[in-house]
């Protein structure tokens, strides 16, 4: 599992270069290939067979993103019971790192009144995975992939910080939430997206695997599925780069008739990578950061 996840990891950054490659590469066959005859359609059937094997072999068979599963944070009347004021949660909670952070088995998901208006409450992450809070689901990465996935984004800086020595970066244990969050929820998806980027590549869009992938972005877009909380200065900035790139995980997974739009959809996907991955730059730059 672990050497499919970093090989998953591995593809998913370095193919946002290779699909420009790819398209001029085609571009260049399209204009020297013969029109298709009628003689040819055997032909044709046995390269979309091997089309499909060739995409068998590249997807892993398991097209959902994991998640573990949590206690519900919902109680049987339907509300959450640990309700706190902002002056609470930070009196009672706070550690000496200056972070409130509860395990996934503590109750993470907490109601917090606004300072402002009581009558304002705001369903609060206190994780450092992103919860779907209907599902009562976490995306958590395995334990022994932690360290590995936490090395790959320090060591996938952006230009500006290329020759950074590693002793530099903040540690796995001190990283916020949002921080640890945004490293396994990209290194979670990695193999889906590359499953769905493969489906587009070879135009199978009649592929069984499609309309599971696109309900995975779906839940993981959904307003439903919870970010950690920001909670330091750097966490701001890179709360609402996470938001935007969630919400284009959404609007990837609700795409409409995918088949009958490729070129759209193929342009958007590319996007979503795109974005996707910079997180990776997103989160050195602030892990760089004291």
């Amino acid at each position: 599992m672990k050497k499919i996840i970093m090989l998953a990891i591995t593809c998913f950054l370095i193919a946002c270069s290779e699909e420009r490659q790819q398209e001029q590469t085609e571009e260049t066959e399209e204009r020297n290939t013969p029109a298709v005859t009628v003689d040819a359609k055997d032909d044709l059937a046995v390269e979309d067979q091997i089309k499909r094997e060739d995409i068998q072999k590249e997807m892993k068979g398991e097209f959902r993103i994991p998640t573990v599963p949590i206690e519900s944070p919902f109680n049987d009347e339907g509300n959450i019971p640990h309700v706190h004021t902002e002056f609470e949660i930070v009196d009672e909670f706070i550690d000496e790192d200056g972070r409130i952070y509860f395990q996934l088995d503590d109750n993470p998901i907490r109601s917090i009144i606004s300072s402002y208006d009581e009558n304002v409450i705001h369903i609060t992450n206190y994780s450092d995975t992103m919860i779907d809070i209907l599902a009562a689901e976490a995306y958590k990465l395995e334990e022994e992939v932690i360290e590995e996935a936490y090395q790959f984004f320090i060591n996938n800086p952006p230009a500006q910080l290329l020759g950074t020595d590693l002793n530099e970066y903040r540690t796995w244990d001190e990283a916020t939430n949002l921080e640890r969050s945004i490293i396994q929820i990209v290194y979670l998806i990695a193999p889906t997206l590359n499953d769905l980027d493969s489906i587009a590549k070879h135009e199978l869009y009649d592929h069984e695997a499609l309309p599971t992938l696109l309900e995975e972005f779906k839940t993981l877009g959904s307003p439903n599925v919870l970010i950690p909380a920001p909670q330091s200065l750097l966490d701001i900035q890179l709360y609402d780069n996470m938001a935007t790139v969630q919400m284009m995980w959404g609007q990837l997974g609700q795409f409409e008739s995918p088949e009958d739009n490729r070129e759209e959809f193929t342009k958007y996907l590319q996007s979503v990578r795109e974005e996707t991955t910079h997180l990776v730059g997103r989160v050195n730059y602030t892990l760089s950061e004291e």
